[in-house]
């Protein structure tokens, strides 16, 4: 009504930054759909006055990354929120909290092979940490 305001959409490195996410398949499609959606949204709505955008974070100190402290290179909520705010409004994608895009920076610099190799390692030990927890519950 204003012609006024933002969309503010949350993807994922799995989508934009790493070339696959093993084991995370159907997580890493549904945020590249976030931002396709994004952007063919910012680019319909930004004559209108209503900015689209989607923020391209990697990990952060979640209960669903299972990532209890935050660190240099993994923000609190609050440090994502702080930094994600700051960017809305320029440009239709976005990695807001700054460490991530030295490590967005290292993923490209990287052959795809290299990648892909170590995050399978990476997700195959945390299905392994996650099912050896399931059978300690059992126990």
């Amino acid at each position: 009504k204003r012609k006024k305001g933002a969309i503010v959409n949350i993807g994922s490195g799995a989508a934009i930054v790493i070339p696959s996410d093993p084991l995370y398949a159907v997580y890493a499609a549904t945020k590249a759909y976030i931002d396709q959606f994004s952007r063919c949204l910012y680019v319909e709505y930004k004559n209108s006055g209503i900015d689209v955008q989607c923020q391209v974070p990697l990990y952060v100190a979640t209960k669903m990354a299972s990532i209890k402290r935050s660190s240099f290179f993994v923000p609190s909520t609050d440090g994502y929120a702080r930094a994600a705010m700051r960017w809305i409004g320029y440009e239709p994608r976005c990695t807001p909290y700054w460490p991530h895009s030295i490590l967005w920076g290292l993923a490209y610099s990287l052959p795809e092979s290299v990648v892909d190799a170590w995050r399978l390692r990476f997700c195959l030990g945390i299905r392994k940490r996650g099912q050896m927890k399931d059978s300690r519950k059992k126990e």
